[in-house]
């Protein structure tokens, strides 16, 4: 079956390539992936303490999907993940390919961008509907898509003015249904889209003094409709509301407890602590709103609970954390 946007490979077997338990066969080829419980958790100054799902605790590796490769659930360097309102998760390689997954890491289906020769996205979202927002990086615009890979529409070209794009990163929709896009590569800003994709205005460019941005990477509302954003390459995370004021900031580079290196991406807990993803520090943070820093997760290296230039994070159903360990091409599943 084919997609408006590119090839669309849907499952055809219930032994489709995902997470595998201890004893299970994946995908036909007698390998275990591993379903191990095994604590990784490397701790700061205050740990995260509580049950996760399942009845792992905080901090537990619950399991991992993926491996190097183009084939069905292979990655080629994951780079963005983002969860619909069933749970089901999206992943965005550099091959191009959009991926699907049941939570558990079954692969389910994928399509590839329409064009992709000039590089690859790097922001996925899924708004309230269950479309699918791709920032299209090198190719300046934002694509959407319905849950299976049609294509629904797209917007923005290359340039530095209104309703115009550089290097698009990552796409997040107030509860209005506004559309906020970040972008790096001269821009340095995020622009606001009405429901129907046009264009309203922009904030935190390069003369905007202390909101100025610097590679903002991930972007995320919360449920008071703030704007916390990732703000890579000045190493903090800031909070904006709505109209594009800067509200708050916290952060500065490093490596120690409430230090940042390359924020890539952020999410929210149940409790409403955020949840950062450094690529620089090869870990997750996770923070109150005022930037006290509640722990730190992972290290750099190869083994489960240990992290390789992670890109993206994102909190899924029951607790778990779906963590991009790009440089592993895995995603790991983590209790929270």
């Amino acid at each position: 079956m084919a997609a408006t946007g590119g090839e669309l490979r849907t499952s055809r077997s219930p032994t489709s390539r995902g997470l595998a338990f201890e004893g299970a066969r994946r995908g036909g080829r007698a390998r275990r992936v591993g379903f191990l419980l095994v604590v990784a958790a490397v701790f700061g100054v205050c740990p995260w303490v509580g049950c996760g799902s399942g009845g792992g605790k905080a901090g537990d590796v619950l399991g991992h999907f993926g491996e190097t490769g183009l084939g069905e659930g292979e990655f080629s360097y994951p780079r963005a993940i983002a969860i619909n309102p069933e749970g089901l998760v999206y992943v965005v390689d550099k091959s191009g390919r959009i991926q699907r997954f049941a939570p558990d890491g079954t692969w389910q289906l994928q399509w590839s961008m329409p064009e992709f020769r000039n590089g690859k996205p790097t922001g996925l979202t899924v708004d309230t509907k269950g479309r699918v927002f791709v920032a299209d990086t090198h190719y300046y615009r934002v694509m959407v898509f319905d849950r299976d890979g049609k294509k629904l529409g797209d917007f923005g070209s290359q340039g530095r003015g209104d309703g115009q794009f550089e290097l698009p990163t990552d796409v997040a929709i107030d509860r209005e249904g506004f559309v906020y896009v970040s972008e790096y590569g001269g821009n340095d800003r995020i622009s606001k889209y009405t429901p129907d994709w046009k264009f309203v205005a922009s904030f935190g460019g390069p003369d905007s003094g202390p909101a100025a941005l610097s590679r903002p990477s991930g972007l995320l509302f919360d449920e008071n409709d703030d704007l916390w954003v990732a703000d890579a390459c000045n190493h903090r995370i800031c909070r904006f509301d709505r109209s594009g004021k800067l509200l708050s900031t916290f952060g500065s580079l490093g490596d120690k407890a409430g230090q940042l290196s390359y924020p890539y991406d952020i999410d929210l807990l149940s409790d409403g602590t955020l949840l950062v993803c450094e690529y620089g520090n090869n870990r997750l943070q996770r923070f109150d709103r005022s930037g006290r820093s509640l722990g730190t997760w992972g290290t750099a290296g190869r083994k489960l609970g240990q992290l390789a230039y992670p890109w993206g994070v994102a909190v899924g159903q029951d607790r778990k954390v779906y963590v991009v360990d790009s440089g592993n091409s895995r995603i790991q599943i983590v209790a929270m």
